[in-house]
């Protein structure tokens, strides 16, 4: 059989055939110009064109990677599985062996999937944004390297896009530099570029431009939300999938300090002067450095802190949280929920109970006076809720982590979007490992081999999990194609309204639609959310003040 070979607007790119020739798949197809040399920390500009037929059939670099807390969170989540002394120590030595993948700036490279070549064929598309806190993760991870979708009739595109510093830097001269008066949000600007080749290109690999179903998860979450945000992502997209979004870039300004962070211009101006780098362009000194010695600084100080997106005004006119709240967000079905026990892995890298926005560390003596500083008259009721959280017991403190950085947004996100009219789709994953000893539950990214019908050897699926797994791709490709995830002759997924909070419960026990019992909880959490959406309202008033 011959290898699969298309036509994009660049240039023909020859891919290769798997399932015994069911599934064309092409992998490391650049859909914008290596952002290198001048062009680092600048919006994504166009590929370039090239003759002949290019090879696509392995991944490409990934962007360059934070890496600081991956060991942790690993260790935890294997820990956390109840496999036993010998295989959890043999899993880690193994994982601590495994060398990184290759990184690099030149790593605008998406890869395709698809189960038909003709333009005619019009498949849903479903395009994946990778999680990783903005500072790790790729597109060719193994839990997304799978067939399992497009066996399903879909197209499905994994993305890679800028991280981290080189992803989310700020600074003054690059705002001045800039004909939109803003800088940051390159790594967004970048899932915005990728999405503008799909519409151009994917009829060629048997998609449909007008029916592209974004998804994501954590940080690929939250970046959907940003989309959902962003007035430049209009158009490009007409359905939406948040799996337990993220919240690490959603009350950061560009330009303003706001609760216990920087501002990015702040953050970028602290950075070149901790390097080293002062008086004019310095922006410039740091392009002619090498981005493997920029990020091993990061790495080597971690006090310095990590790149996020930012509000911005113009990528990002408002945090999310405010656009959604005021309902301007884009108006489009949209499928979301969280994992019942998201904390209990996270709470390693992150011992102290609010670090949502502030106060990542916590001094035992200052807990309960911070505490009622930050809920107020909700605090009385939530030590109730989460009993031990007072004292800081730490099954305590991983729950009220899950559920103020994931479960209650995910709540805030689901109503409303119900408010606006437009179809919400409310998930609760509570899927455990099998181990009788385990204790991670089901934590944070647990859903991810089910969405994408993969096994690794540090998620593998059992039997009722290949059942589970199946259940769900079938709700998440029927999603994609109709924007409903009925379809298959499974449980009827209801609409969610707000004043009768229900959501599906997926698990290899519980599934089905069910009340939202922590809905008590996720109000309460939520007063705090309000609270900052106001405060960060009266921030970007007084900025517009200023400017006029």
């Amino acid at each position: 059989m011959k290898p699969p070979i298309v036509t994009t607007q660049a240039g023909q790119v020859q891919g290769a055939w798997q399932e015994k020739g069911q599934i064309a798949v092409f992998k490391g197809i650049p859909y914008a110009k290596p952002p290198v040399g001048d062009l680092r920390w600048r919006a994504p500009q166009a590929a370039d064109t090239w003759t002949g037929i290019k090879k696509t059939n392995a991944f490409s670099a990934s962007a360059w990677q934070q890496g600081a807390t991956i060991h942790t969170f690993f260790n935890a989540l294997m820990e956390g599985q109840g496999w036993g002394k010998l295989r959890t120590l043999s899993m880690k030595a193994i994982f601590k062996v495994v060398p990184p993948p290759k990184q690099s700036e030149d790593c605008l490279y998406l890869n395709i999937r698809t189960p038909q070549l003709e333009s005619a064929a019009k498949l849903p598309v479903m395009v994946w944004i990778h999680g990783g806190d903005h500072q790790d993760g790729s597109a060719g991870e193994p839990y997304y390297d799978g067939n399992a979708l497009p066996q399903k009739g879909v197209v499905t595109v994994t993305i890679n896009y800028r991280l981290g510093l080189m992803g989310y830097f700020a600074h003054p001269e690059l705002t001045q530099a800039s004909d939109k008066g803003v800088c940051g949000n390159y790594g967004t600007l970048d899932q915005i570029a990728a999405l503008q080749w799909i519409q151009d290109n994917i009829p060629a690999f048997g998609g449909d431009a007008d029916n592209v179903t974004i998804f994501g998860e954590s940080a690929g979450g939250e970046s959907v939300a940003h989309l959902l945000s962003s007035p430049l992502a209009k158009g490009l997209f007409h359905k939406a999938i948040l799996q337990s979004p993220a919240n690490s870039g959603q009350m950061i300004h560009l330009f303003k300090p706001f609760l216990d962070h920087l501002s990015g211009e702040e953050m970028g101006v602290r950075f070149a002067k901790e390097y080293g780098i002062q008086g004019a362009n310095q922006v410039e000194q740091l392009r002619k450095l090498p981005a493997e010695t920029l990020q091993q600084f990061v790495k080597n100080n971690p006090e310095i802190g990590s790149f996020f997106p930012a509000i911005d005004g113009y990528v990002l006119p408002k945090s999310p949280f405010e656009t959604f709240f005021d309902g301007e967000q884009t108006k489009v079905p949209v499928l979301l929920g969280s994992n019942a026990n998201e904390g209990s892995i996270l709470h390693p890298l992150l011992p102290a109970a609010l670090v949502e926005f502030r106060f990542r560390e916590m001094p035992s003596n200052q807990q309960p006076k911070i505490f009622f500083e930050e809920y107020r008259e909700e605090a009385d009721q939530l030590f109730a809720l989460y009993p031990g959280l007072e004292k800081r017991i730490t099954t305590a403190e991983s729950d009220f982590l899950g559920d103020g950085m994931f479960g209650s947004k995910v709540r805030f996100y689901a109503e409303q979007i119900a408010k606006t009219g437009q179809p919400a789709y409310f998930y609760f994953f509570t899927r455990v490992p099998p181990s009788a000893t385990q204790t991670a539950g089901a934590f944070h990214a647990a859903e991810l081999p089910f969405v994408h019908g993969t096994s690794t050897p540090i998620l593998p699926l059992n039997e009722q999990d290949k059942q589970l797994s199946a259940k769900m791709i079938d709700y998440w490709t029927q999603f994609a194609k109709t924007g409903n995830p009925n379809g298959n002759g499974h449980l009827e997924w209801e609409r969610f309204h707000p004043d009768q909070a229900r959501w599906m419960q997926l698990g290899t026990v519980n599934l089905g639609m069910t009340e939202v019992e922590r809905e008590e909880k996720y109000q309460l959490l939520n007063e705090r959310t309000l609270r900052h959406i106001q405060a960060m309202k009266a921030l970007r008033e007084e900025k517009q003040e200023v400017q006029m």
